[in-house]
């Protein structure tokens, strides 16, 4: 396991709010996460933009299963994103599209996100079609 941005997204026992999930048009594919960190001023946003994206899935906080996890979040120094590298979950995929890939693990305040991807990115402000690249 391996935590990932842990100066700019960490959690306080909770991960940071999730604002606004971006797709990109006419499509399921993952672009982007606008949040808030658990200590923002009201209206101070950032987003997570996902490079690659392959797969993802969110899982309700309510029914995520801690103590089977993939990751103690207690272990990570208030880290809120890790990667898990080569999981079973990336390896149960067709490996074809995915050799850079890794798979990631976001806690956000109600939700767990898991994602493979090539990388995440932690960028200031809300998500916009001039940051898809």
């Amino acid at each position: 396991m391996r935590i990932v941005h842990s100066e700019s997204f960490y959690h306080d026992g909770r991960g940071p709010s999730l604002i606004k999930v971006h797709l990109a048009p006419n499509s399921a594919h993952l672009l982007a996460i606008d949040f808030a960190l658990p200590d923002a001023k009201s209206g101070e946003h950032q987003h997570l933009r996902f490079i690659k994206a392959q797969a993802y899935q969110f899982t309700p906080e309510e029914v995520e299963n801690y103590s089977n996890s993939l990751v103690d979040w207690g272990s990570t120094n208030k880290g809120a994103l890790v990667s898990v590298g080569k999981s079973a979950w990336l390896k149960g995929f067709s490996q074809q599209h995915l050799a850079n890939c890794e798979h990631y693990r976001v806690m956000f305040y109600d939700e767990i996100l898991d994602v493979i991807c090539e990388q995440i990115v932690v960028d200031l402000g809300s998500f916009t079609s001039k940051d898809f690249r």
